[in-house]
């Protein structure tokens, strides 16, 4: 009884620990989830346009700081720290970021507004070539997570950032596979059947399975590092 009523205290406890961070990722971003929540009843398409445009302007400012520091946290937890006070340390993460995660969202926000406009113009001409494009914005998303997560886990100049990541969404395509097929599964299922997890749970999970992913190629580019020193 006592080893059942300790394991179902470690459930509540990752439960209050994922919730809470979710629910400050909502909060720092209102304005975007605000939107967001609009663009899922919009049914016409100038609207949509007009949403996403919006999003696009506010998301440098607050989508990748917050994100940024719920990263941040994340990365505590996945290196074995889940005691880390969660308020504080993603107000202390998100403002210690803030600057840098503006600038790298004002460039990976340019990256996904030319992929898109690029990805909806030939979508209407071949579908090999939209195909193509396709694969280009899952990478876009793996290099998105790596320039975060990379933010987050290592102190390096801005544009020595960039390329790092760049280069760590290159490798190791299983784990690539496993982060995407991952990412994309939380997110149907959230959409799809279980709405709930939308403000409690979405943006902490998918924080996990990227930063895992990214953590995962790192250690094996520091082993492989050591061996070939060695």
């Amino acid at each position: 009884m006592g080893n059942m009523m300790s394991g179902l205290n470690r459930i509540f406890e990752w439960i209050m620990r994922l919730s809470v961070i979710n629910v400050l990722w909502i909060a720092f971003n209102l304005p975007i989830s605000y939107l967001l929540l609009t663009l899922l009843l919009a049914d016409d398409s100038s609207v949509m346009i007009m949403i996403l445009m919006t999003i696009a302007a506010l998301a440098p400012f607050l989508l990748f700081p917050a994100t940024t520091a719920a990263f941040a946290v994340v990365r505590k937890w996945v290196m074995g720290d889940p005691d880390v006070p969660l308020f504080k340390s993603f107000w202390g993460f998100y403002k210690e970021n803030y600057v840098r995660s503006l600038v790298g969202g004002l460039l990976f926000t340019l990256f996904w507004i030319i992929w898109a406009v690029d990805f909806y113009y030939f979508s209407q001409i071949n579908i090999m070539i939209s195909s193509v494009f396709l694969a280009a914005g899952l990478f876009l998303i793996l290099f998105t997570f790596s320039f975060i997560s990379n933010t987050v886990h290592t102190v390096l100049p801005f544009w020595q950032s960039v390329k790092n990541s760049f280069f760590i969404s290159l490798v190791y395509p299983f784990t690539n596979i496993l982060t995407i097929v991952g990412v994309g599964v939380i997110l149907y299922v959230s959409l799809s059947t279980f709405t709930f997890l939308l403000p409690f749970f979405t943006v902490s999970i998918i924080s996990i399975i990227a930063f895992t992913g990214y953590y995962q190629k790192m250690s094996k580019i520091v082993d492989n590092k050591k061996a070939t020193n060695e």
